[in-house]
């Protein structure tokens, strides 16, 4: 959906947005401060708003939740089509009904969960459906409330665990209903952007699915209780490669449109875990910096709203680091920067 003119104004605002992004300079500043320092420096920035009643670096992460959320309010308010962006939405409503799901099947007490969930993770105001109707349609057993793509996935998660016993069976059936849900809307819809975007998701995601599998000496059985379909590369590409050495992966990936992943993988250790991180980001990016230069459509809008979750996670990765002592060069060698 290209060069849809319903989406002029909207694409105007966001350029306009566009231009608080971070910026190397912005970046270079941060990372030079202490842990308090940082967040000073955040009050000097585009996250003033959302950090303006944090008053310590240990408490930050609600600020950017705060940043998250206003970025997603906007971009639904901005969208003709907001469906697009509660997509993206969406997946944080699928974390804490995963979230709340076990802890119903583990019995947990509200005070383990917490009075907003804070306990077992859940984050309010980013998804679609608040956290308190959440709470209350687990507690109550009564999931009317739900979308009907999240009630057949507790269902499935219910029916699994009780079958198995297991938690990662929970963890599955969310997973699987999350990616199906968001594969085929994008695809029913004609958002060939994002249709591409969530299958490259997808493959990442197997890809470091896979290595954690192979790393952990692991058979084929647990790679296809894992595999996630719907995406480019299948099961049978990461079926062939378990047996061999991690190069044979790096030579298969070489050319293809996840080159940027082959690097890693040609000198892989257990170490490099977070090289592969960062080479994830990159593909995903390569897809972003194409989305903006599309002049009319939900592409630079999905965009800005990508730039911004990756700010937050560069952020959230800088304090985290700043506050358990991790030197700068150390820093800068783990973080994705949108900028640098």
């Amino acid at each position: 959906m290209a060069d849809d003119t319903r989406y002029a104004y909207a694409v105007a605002r966001i350029r306009g947005l566009e231009t608080k992004l971070l910026d190397r300079q912005w970046i270079e500043r941060l990372l030079g401060e202490s842990a308090d320092g940082a967040l000073k420096v955040l009050a000097d920035s585009a996250f003033q708003e959302a950090v303006a009643d944090v008053d310590r670096p240990e408490d930050l992460e609600s600020g950017l939740t705060r940043s998250l959320a206003e970025t997603m309010t906007t971009l639904a308010a901005l969208a003709p089509d907001p469906e697009v962006i509660n997509l993206f939405r969406m997946r944080t409503d699928f974390r804490n009904l995963k979230s709340l799901t076990k802890a119903s099947l583990l019995k947990l007490t509200d005070e383990d969960i917490g009075p907003a969930g804070e306990e077992i993770g859940l984050v309010d105001e980013v998804g679609t459906v608040s956290v308190s109707v959440l709470m209350k349609a687990i507690q109550d057993d009564d999931l009317v409330v739900l979308p009907p793509v999240m009630v057949d996935a507790v269902r499935t998660a219910r029916d699994g665990h009780r079958d198995s016993g297991e938690l990662t069976d929970v963890d599955r059936a969310f997973d699987l209903a999350m990616w199906k849900h968001l594969v085929e809307t994008a695809r029913t819809s004609g958002h060939s952007f994002l249709y591409g975007y969530f299958r490259t998701e997808i493959d990442l995601l197997n890809v470091r699915t896979f290595i954690r599998i192979k790393e952990a000496g692991r058979d084929q059985a647990d790679l296809q209780r894992a595999f996630v379909p719907g995406a480019r590369l299948d099961l049978s590409f990461f079926e062939s490669h378990l047996s061999e050495p991690v190069e044979a992966l790096a030579r298969s990936l070489e050319y293809g449109r996840y080159s940027r992943l082959a690097p890693v993988f040609r000198e892989w250790t257990a170490e490099r875990a977070h090289a592969l991180e960062l080479a994830c980001d990159n593909v995903l990016l390569d897809q972003v910096e194409r989305a903006k230069t599309i002049a009319y459509g939900v592409e630079p809008l999905v965009a800005y709203m990508l730039v911004r979750q990756l700010e937050i996670k560069l952020v959230r990765a800088a304090m985290a680091a700043k506050l358990s002592g991790v030197s700068r060069a150390d820093v800068e060698a783990r973080l994705r920067s949108v900028h640098v």
